[in-house]
């Protein structure tokens, strides 16, 4: 019996042993099973330095795996250390539990090509179908519960050949203490990891795996805003953007519908800067700080605390048909795509489908010290106006106010000012006003539009602008001042329009030199064909013609006088000195002509040649019939046509043909002519011997002048410049209709 014993007990210790041995070498076995069978098993190559599984505390350890790119050449995924703690025993009670699970040195390399991936192969391998039962039945689920899932010093890479970058996510950590099917509290997940150029991605997660509910917590530091360029070509013709990224985000929501989460926190941005393809800086910022109140995707509401930019420049290029923003944001390029279009109406139709019209809200709004170079070359030559010290504020920019009121001001190319009160309703902005206060404007900064559009350089002078300006349901009031200080223009001959400003501004300068202008602007915005520019240069331009076409209505003012009095003189044909009332006439252009120094005035003369001839032949004959009848031919007429027909020796003729008979041998050209210049003499010799520096000018209108006809013996005075004459105005009752 002893015996017996003694064998069973051997047997069982060589047993024993064997098993032991058995268990001892399984962990290689196994390894060197999975590597000669990894394609069979996994559908990639692999290989495992060590294999190690301690039996009396059910831990796993597996060192230096690799799994190798479909080439089996490079790494697609390797760790250095991954050690799982089991519980073996709780799989018969149905329940997985793992005490620990800690994976380091885990490094993933991601490539994309096209719409493929290096991973391609193994989704194929792992979705192939798989024998199934229709007389499955339905087996109760697996409980589990996971304890301390810790990812340490992990790396990944993402080599996304489309765009020629490589992304990297470097010392990626988390840890998660609990996670449990059927737990009541929260479990917890913290993550972090570092970025290639210093910063920090990390964040926290709580979620109750029963209801769904989860909140999460993230703080982004340092994030370079340069690693995302070659993404954002696809959207922007540009050359640059950089920046660091700093952000805490709250999340709050329910796994089970996500898209409902609300988003809180913080966002700055710290020297954001980009650049185009010529490498242009033309948007950046110092600092661009965003407090999140709540962002609620679902609902299309989106609400801010405060939005705040600090040192912003902006680079703005107008040309005849776009701005540089349309084209770097390629905004101009037309969106031809059936894809693109179906996505538009998909969104279109989701948004009708949640019935939410977008909310906004900014409680507090604000842009400081900033900076804008403004460009265009509409004219053919380069524009280029700077503004600086910007300062923009508004608070409670929402969007179902009924009214909102923004703030601005701002220095006007290192030298005006510009402070503008805006005020629209974000439901309707046909309905808005516009204060604008702009003084100490430099017009010769606007020389290229002026010289352009209206023929005239601006070599110096100061401008001071009001406006208020209301739009009731489209309707446009506005009332303008403008107020133009020691102006001094130079006359072109390229202007587009060519108007007479600089005589415009001349008549309007009051005695301190002074331009002072009511431009009123009216319009109805409901019109398409209505263009608010359109308005306002057509006011203006308007202003200055019919400011030209009336001169008198200035310049009377200044001698106290009746305008009608500086428009002509009239005259009879055989009128050769003015009278009395004619001289004190002469005598108002003498004194205005002191009064407004510059002020070139002309008396042109005007007369039909043939009822002038008339005139003067029933004037000699009528001077004959009073010296030898000493009778008025003026006043007995009956006489004086019974002396024409016996002086005819023709009986039934009239008067007119009875002078021309009698004046045959006259030459009432010459006499005509001579009658002419002596009004115009002895006008020129008053004015002279009155005045001796004037430099008023009396002359003779060309005899072809349409003017002549029908007219009496007339001064016609016109109005100029002493050293323009493209802007001379005729002032009579011809030139104004």
């Amino acid at each position: 019996m002893n015996k017996k014993k003694k064998i069973i007990l051997r047997i069982s210790l060589v047993l024993f042993g064997l098993i032991l041995i058995l268990l001892l070498f399984l962990p290689t076995i196994i390894k060197n099973y999975a590597i000669k069978h990894s394609k069979e098993l996994v559908g990639r190559q692999i290989d495992i330095e060590n294999l190690n599984y301690n039996y009396f505390t059910s831990t796993l350890e597996v060192t230096n795996f690799k799994m190798f790119e479909s080439n089996e050449t490079d790494h697609f995924t390797t760790f250095n250390t991954l050690i799982v703690d089991l519980e073996p025993l709780k799989l018969i009670k149905n329940k997985i539990e793992i005490e620990e699970i800690f994976l380091e040195g885990l490094m993933v390399k991601t490539v994309m090509k096209d719409s493929t991936f290096n991973f391609d192969d193994l989704i194929r391998f792992h979705s192939s179908e798989e024998d199934t039962s229709s007389d499955s039945v339905e087996e109760e689920p697996f409980k589990y519960s996971l304890s301390n899932l810790e990812l340490k010093g992990a790396n990944f890479y993402f080599d996304n050949q489309n765009v020629g970058r490589e992304t990297q996510i470097e010392d990626f950590s988390f840890l998660i203490p609990y996670v449990g099917w059927d737990q009541e509290t929260k479990s917890n997940a913290d993550l972090k990891f570092n970025f290639k150029k210093g910063g920090y991605l990390q964040s926290s997660l709580n979620i109750n795996p029963v209801n769904g509910e989860f909140d999460a917590a993230i703080s982004i530091k340092n994030l370079y805003l340069n690693a995302f360029y070659e993404y954002l070509l696809e959207y922007a013709n540009i050359n640059s953007i950089d920046g660091q990224l700093n952000a805490k985000i709250s999340i709050q929501g329910n796994t089970n519908e996500a898209v409902k989460s609300l988003v809180s926190g913080a966002v700055d941005i710290n020297n954001f800067k980009m650049t185009d393809t010529n490498n242009k800086e033309f948007l950046a910022a110092k600092t661009i700080h965003s407090s999140l109140k709540e962002i609620d995707y679902f609902n299309s509401s989106y609400a801010l605390d405060t939005l705040n930019i600090s040192e912003s420049y902006t680079y703005f290029k107008l040309d005849s048909i776009s701005n540089n923003f349309y084209s770097i944001f390629k905004l101009d390029e037309p969106s031809t795509s059936d894809q693109e279009q179906n996505e538009n109406v998909s969104i279109s139709d989701s948004t009708a489908t949640n019935g939410n019209a977008i909310y906004y809200a900014i409680n507090s709004f604000s842009i400081h010290n900033g900076k804008l170079d403004y460009t265009d070359n509409l004219t053919g030559k380069p524009f280029d106006y700077h503004l600086n010290n910007i300062e923009i504020n508004s608070e409670k920019i929402i969007s179902d106010s009924e009214w909102i009121d923004i703030n601005a001001n701002m220095l006007l190319n290192n030298r005006g000012t510009l402070k503008a009160e805006i005020g629209y309703n974000p439901s309707n902005t046909l309905y808005s006003e516009l204060d604008i206060v702009i003084e100490n404007f430099l017009l010769s900064d606007i020389n290229i539009y002026s010289n352009y559009y209206t023929g005239h350089d601006i070599l110096q002078g100061d401008m001071y602008y009001y406006s208020n300006s209301k739009i009731t349901n489209g309707d446009i009031v506005s009332e303008n001042k403008l107020l133009i200080k020691e102006v001094t223009i130079n006359t072109t001959d390229q202007g587009l329009y060519k108007l007479p400003l600089k005589f415009a501004l001349f008549l309007l300068k009051d005695k301190n030199g002074d331009v002072n202008l009511d431009i009123p602007v009216r319009g109805d915005l409901n019109d398409p064909e209505v263009q608010i520019g359109k308005i306002v240069w057509n006011s203006f331009k308007n202003l200055i013609v019919k400011t030209v076409a009336s001169p008198v209505k200035f310049l009377a003012g200044l001698v106290d006088g009746d305008p009608k009095e500086l428009e002509g003189m009239d005259f009879k044909y055989t009128d050769t000195i003015p009278n009395e009332n004619q001289f004190r006439k002469l005598d108002k252009l003498l004194e205005l002509e002191t009064k407004k120094e510059g002020l070139k005035i002309e008396l042109v003369h005007y007369a039909d040649r043939n009822l002038q001839k008339e005139e003067i032949a029933l004037d000699l004959i009528g001077q004959q019939f009073n010296e030898e009848t000493k009778k008025d031919y003026l006043k007995d007429e009956k006489d004086f046509e019974a002396y024409l027909q016996t002086k005819a020796a023709l009986d039934s003729i009239s008067t007119k043909e009875a002078i021309s008979k009698l004046t045959n041998a006259i030459n009432l050209d010459s006499l005509s002519n001579s009658y002419n210049q002596k009004l115009i003499n002895n006008t020129q010799s008053y004015l002279k011997t009155t005045k001796a520096s004037t430099h008023i000018e009396v002359k003779q209108s060309n005899l072809d002048d349409i003017k002549n006809t029908g007219s009496l013996s007339r001064f016609k005075m016109n109005y100029n410049l002493l050293e323009d004459s493209e802007d001379t105005i005729s002032n009579n009752t011809d030139s104004q209709r």
